[in-house]
């Protein structure tokens, strides 16, 4: 299966992002959120403030506490249910939660996909700044 996904235009910049619907307990339905994938991430991450839209601060499905070296941060990792609408794939991937808006002013998705819980299984090319093609290994 090979999916061609064109970038999202954001204030007229082009940003590959996917579309993803991710469980949302607190609101009782799926949540939309633009998802960056980010092969020089190590870890998906989760905007704090989407995460505390959708979940308690006792959320039950934490995992473990990662350290952020680039951040120089210590952050706690969640999973949760992902579908990605494009490619049609359902996944549930280890978040660490992170406030995006200490990080650098800008365009920000809510969800940056990191190599070690995304990337497994499929690969991805990004086509002069007008497209994100997916391939599945």
């Amino acid at each position: 299966m090979v999916v061609e996904i064109p970038y999202v235009e954001i204030n007229n910049y082009k940003l590959p992002l996917l579309k993803t619907k991710m469980e949302c307990p607190k609101l009782n339905k799926e949540h939309l959120v633009y998802a960056l994938p980010d092969t020089s991430s190590r870890f998906s991450i989760l905007d704090r403030d989407i995460f505390m839209q959708c979940f308690d601060e006792n959320y039950s499905k934490r995992i473990d506490i990662i350290f952020l070296a680039n951040l120089s941060r210590f952050s706690e990792r969640y999973k949760i249910r992902f579908n990605f609408i494009e490619i049609n794939k359902m996944a549930e991937l280890p978040v660490a939660i992170l406030e995006f808006n200490k990080l650098n002013p800008g365009i920000y998705p809510g969800l940056i996909l990191g190599r070690d819980d995304f990337f497994s299984g499929i690969t991805i090319c990004f086509d002069k700044n007008n497209k994100i093609i997916i391939k599945e290994c």
